[in-house]
């Protein structure tokens, strides 16, 4: 079994859809930083991000592309340790920051009184007076924990669904001077942690929450441990719609492996690495020999990437089709990812050149990437242009006998069940039935379905699903009868008739009836004019005419069929 799962997931990797993205700076103006870890935002009605310098400082700056300044809004200088992996790792906003102005900070110093490094999990105020500004004297530390080995950190901190804080603690080490810590239930260790901020209790600035797994236990066990058997989980985020909570934890020789992350479960680390024993000569210690680890839910070897980043499961809209999907990369290769959970299906989306030390995230759960370098970036897709040929029945220009000139709104829809809305763009359909539509979120690889409303007709749908190439599409309603979806086409005189928008269907049931013959009347009875659904001369006038052209098509028995 365990050599077809290695197997199976290998296949999963090379999925590749053709990358239609490239990144572009998200704030263009502002200076670079030094060796960013981690952006996040603050929760409140302020806009603004957080990015964590790892050398000691944290910057804020307003969540707009045209922003030039930034601010420190926090300073660490004197206090962090400035070695490899040490510093500032995270930060964490109370949720009701906006009126008690906590902030939580994961950091690394150096004891002075010892040799050896401290994690230290601290709170600190944000200025009442100057809310851009805390100061490092406002600190009350919750969590001081020496450095058994150096290296493995971990560093992730924020606040789950139900309120609590959620830590993440490396190994400390490496291989076996360390590893073994994470299956050491009496040390923090290779752990995710939870704790309430909220209370204190036992001499601590925090209390631990009652449904922790381990609360009474009587063997010595840390009753903060939330699940374990982690190396150095590098990023985790809650999914806030299934409430899921997502690590990725970095791998020692072979693997990289993504989990979903549960209460009191074992993830195996340094027992199993990924879904594989690690090296071990005693393999009864793995878990082939029943030991109930957890496994993850995805893996990549190192043939791939060397080192993963935590991401996000999509939330935004400005990116449709990677809604839902967990977004991730790799530090030492550059590459950034989607995964769909539970198909396992892994595209990629774009293969960098720089390291990625994080993800973020803004209030709309837009995504951002941040580049060790000291650069945040956008995903960006090229424009895709439709230029599109349709037939407006009935809505004609009276003097020129020609069709007038009119707004119309092209949909595109995925084409496959259920038809979901990716884009749509109002333009004008010229006299010979002619427009161009720009789309922002369409992709060049995906099929989409075309579909063409006007304010007072009925849907034509194309075809089939039409995918973009070279960024443009050209597609034409009228040379063909095959040119429309036969599920949604208009039936007159109880035949299908593919090609052409028919004008009268005002309250959008998909019929056009009396219904619609009653609501012009109306409109023309109060002399309506300007942009109506019953103008369908599109004269900017209700009347007699309109009437006439919607009672012709009741007369056909116009309507849409529907999936």
């Amino acid at each position: 079994m365990k050599k077809f799962l290695a197997v199976f997931f290998l296949l999963l990797l090379v999925i590749n859809a053709h990358s239609q993205y490239s990144l572009v700076p998200a704030f263009p103006n502002l200076p670079a930083f030094q060796a960013p870890l981690e952006l996040v935002h603050s929760n409140d009605v302020t806009n603004r991000l957080f990015l964590v310098q790892e050398w000691g400082l944290i910057y804020l700056f307003k969540n707009n592309p045209s922003v030039n300044t930034k601010k420190v809004f926090l300073d660490l200088t004197d206090k962090i340790a400035t070695f490899a992996q040490t510093g500032i790792l995270g930060i964490a906003f109370h949720p009701n920051f906006q009126s008690n102005k906590y902030f939580y900070v994961h950091y690394i110093y150096e004891n002075e009184s010892q040799t050896g490094f401290v994690t230290r999990i601290s709170r600190f105020t944000a200025s009442s007076v100057n809310p851009d500004t805390a100061y490092s004297s406002s600190e009350v530390i919750l969590m001081d924990l020496p450095v058994e080995y150096p290296g493995h950190y971990g560093g992730k901190i924020c606040f789950g669904p139900d309120g609590y804080l959620y830590i993440s603690l490396g190994d400390a080490g490496t291989g076996a001077s360390g590893g073994h810590l994470a299956q050491d239930l009496t040390s923090l260790r290779g752990k995710i942690l939870r704790i309430d901020v909220n209370s204190t209790s036992g001499g601590m600035n925090y209390s631990i929450p009652v449904s922790n797994p381990f609360f009474s236990n009587s063997q010595g066990y840390k009753k903060e441990i939330y699940a374990y058997g982690f190396r150095n989980m590098w990023k985790f985020s809650f999914d806030l719609t299934t409430n899921v909570l997502w690590g990725a934890d970095v791998g020692e020789h072979l693997f990289e492996e993504i989990d979903h992350v549960e209460k009191g479960k074992n993830y195996g680390w340094n027992k199993m690495e990924g879904f594989h024993c690690y090296n071990w000569p005693d393999t009864t210690l793995c878990d082939t020999a029943g030991r109930g680890y957890s496994r993850p839910i995805f893996e990549y070897p190192h043939a791939v990437g060397k080192s993963i980043t935590g991401g996000y499961v999509y939330r935004g809209s400005k990116y449709p089709e990677l809604y839902g999907k967990y977004i991730y990369g790799d530090f030492v290769k550059g590459i950034i990812w989607s995964l769909s959970y539970p198909s396992l299906e892994n595209n990629l989306i774009l293969d960098t050149t720089f390291n990625i030390s994080a993800f973020g995230v803004d209030q709309q759960n837009e995504i951002y990437i941040v580049s060790y370098s000291g650069v945040i970036y956008n995903l960006y897709r090229a424009p895709k242009t439709l230029n599109l040929s349709a037939v407006l029945e009935g809505f004609y220009n009276m003097s020129d006998n020609k069709m007038a000139k009119d707004t119309v709104t092209v949909y595109l829809r995925n084409a496959t069940p259920p038809y979901l809305i990716v884009d749509s763009v109002r333009s004008l359909l010229d006299s010979n039935g002619n427009g161009s539509f720009t789309f922002y979120n369409a992709i060049n690889s995906t099929p989409y379905y075309i579909v063409l409303s006007h304010r007072n007709s009925l849907e034509v749908w194309s075809s089939s699903g039409k995918s973009f190439a070279s960024n443009s599409l050209n597609y034409n309603f009228t040379t063909s009868s095959s040119q429309s979806y036969g599920n949604n086409t208009m039936m007159v005189d109880n035949q299908p008739i593919r090609f052409a928008l028919y004008s009268g269907d005002v309250n959008q049931d998909g019929h056009i009836d009396l219904t619609d013959i009653l609501q012009i009347k109306n409109d023309a009875q109060l002399f309506t004019t300007g942009y109506s659904s019953s103008d369908l001369e599109g004269n900017d006038f209700v009347d007699l005419a309109d009437i006439l052209i919607a009672y012709n098509n009741t007369k056909r028995f116009v309507q849409e069929i529907t999936p």
